[in-house]
C-alpha cells in the first residue's frame, strides 16, 4: 500500500515546521511532542557570500555577482524539456542559483512561450503567468534547482500539443563567490585611484572590500572610501575611511605609474616638515626579469620603501608606512622619486601611491 498524504504532510510539518523527526502518527504525538532534532544541513559550498552585494532591483546589466537574463541585457534564457515527466509538464533551464524575490520583487521570474532561438522573447514571445489564465494551469519555479513544473491541473493553451514553443526565463542568477570566509582585507581586494565619485561609479571592475582614493571627493580634496559592494554606484556603496579634513593635517597624496623600461619618476616635491604616512607599491603587471623598484630621494634611494620589501614578479600590493619628516626648507631639495632598475625585464608595470601629511 502507497504512504498515504497524510503521513506525508505530517513528516514535512515536523521537519520544516518544527525541526523535528517524525516518530509516530501524529494522533499518537503532535509535532511539538517529538523529541528528535532534525535540523536542514546547508554545505558552506552553497553559501552565497556575496549575497550583500545582490541590489534590491534588478540590475540593468550584469556583474561579478549577477549574470542577467532580460531582452535588453543577456537575452531571455531557454528551457530545455524534462523528458522524463509527462509532455510539456516540465522544463529545465539548466541554471543553478536564480536569484528569488526574497532579495527584491523585480527578481521574480517572467516565463514566456515562443519558438526556440526567439531572439527577444519578453518583446515577440506570450508572458505565461505563475498563477496561471484561470484555466487551472499554474506554474512552479523551483529558483535553486533552475526547474519549472506547470503544477496545475492543465497546460497553458500557448504551449504543448499543437505548437511548437519552448519556454523563456527572464530574471537573475547569482554567480558571485560560494563558501563561508573571514578573509577581510584579502590580496583579492585591491587599491583603487580615480579622479571622481563620478568616475568610480562608472566603472565596473570595483570590488567589495577595495580601497578606494578620489583626489576630488566633491569639493576639491581627496577621500579615501572602502567599497562595500561590488561595483558602488552611489556613496551609499561606500564607507568612507578618511578625508583631508578628517586627518586634520594638510594630507596629501602623489601618484605616478612605473614601467619596466620607464626609468625612474618624480612624484613630487614636499614642503619642510612633510611626512609621508604610507607608500603603495601596487604592481598591476608582473615584471619578467630582475627589474627593482624603491621608493625615496636622491640622499636615500630607498628612504621611504626599498626593493626588498617589493616582489615585482607577482601582482600585488606592497604597503609600508614609513617614519620620516623632511626638513629642507628648499621643495626642490625633498624631491620624492621612484627609482626603477631594469635589470632584465621586457615587461612589468606598477603605480606607486604616497600619503603624505
Amino acid at each position: 500500500m502507497a504512504i498515504s498524504d497524510s503521513q506525508k504532510v505530517d513528516l514535512l510539518w515536523k521537519k520544516v515546521g518544527f525541526g523535528k523527526m517524525k516518530t509516530d502518527t501524529n494522533a499518537s504525538k503532535f509535532a511539538p511532542n517529538e523529541a528528535n532534532a532534525s535540523d536542514f544541513i546547508i554545505k558552506s559550498t552553497q553559501i552565497w557570500a556575496q549575497d550583500s552585494s545582490i541590489t534590491g532591483v534588478i540590475p540593468a546589466a550584469n556583474s561579478s555577482v549577477t549574470q542577467v537574463y532580460l531582452d535588453s541585457v543577456s537575452g531571455g534564457h531557454e528551457f530545455v524539456e524534462d523528458g522524463t515527466a509527462t509532455d510539456n509538464r516540465t522544463w529545465k533551464t539548466g541554471i543553478t542559483n536564480w536569484i528569488p524575490p526574497t532579495f527584491g520583487a523585480t527578481y521574480q521570474l517572467k516565463v514566456y512561450a515562443a519558438p526556440t532561438g526567439t531572439a527577444n522573447p519578453q518583446t515577440n514571445g506570450t508572458q505565461l503567468f505563475e498563477t496561471g489564465s484561470g484555466n487551472d494551469d499554474q506554474w512552479y519555479f523551483d529558483y535553486q534547482s533552475g526547474i519549472l513544473n506547470f503544477i496545475g491541473s492543465n497546460l497553458p493553451t500557448a504551449i504543448g500539443t499543437g505548437t511548437s514553443n519552448v519556454l523563456y526565463a527572464a530574471g537573475a542568477k547569482y554567480v558571485g563567490t560560494f563558501g563561508v570566509t573571514t578573509d577581510v582585507g584579502s590580496t583579492a581586494n585591491t587599491f583603487v585611484g580615480v579622479a571622481t565619485l563620478s568616475s568610480l561609479f562608472s566603472r565596473t571592475d570595483v570590488n567589495a572590500g577595495d580601497i578606494i582614493e578620489i583626489s576630488d571627493g566633491g569639493d576639491g580634496e581627496y577621500a579615501i572610501y572602502m567599497a562595500k559592494q561590488d561595483d558602488p554606484a552611489s556613496t551609499g556603496h561606500l564607507t568612507l575611511i578618511s578625508s583631508k579634513d578628517s586627518a586634520g593635517a594638510d594630507s596629501q597624496t602623489l601618484r605616478a605609474n612605473v614601467t619596466f623600461n620607464g626609468g625612474n619618476v618624480s612624484l613630487g616635491d614636499l614642503s619642510a616638515s612633510s611626512m609621508p604616512t604610507q607608500v603603495i607599491v601596487d604592481v598591476t603587471t608582473a615584471f619578467n626579469g630582475s627589474t627593482t623598484i624603491s621608493v625615496g630621494d636622491d640622499n636615500d634611494v630607498d628612504r621611504l620603501i626599498g626593493g626588498n620589501y617589493i616582489d615585482v614578479s607577482e601582482v600585488g600590493k606592497f604597503v609600508v608606512n614609513p617614519n620620516f619628516v623632511y626638513t629642507d626648507a628648499t621643495d626642490a631639495n625633498n624631491t620624492v622619486k621612484v627609482y626603477v632598475g631594469q635589470g632584465s625585464s621586457s615587461q612589468g608595470a606598477a603605480t606607486v601611491t604616497v600619503t603624505y601629511s
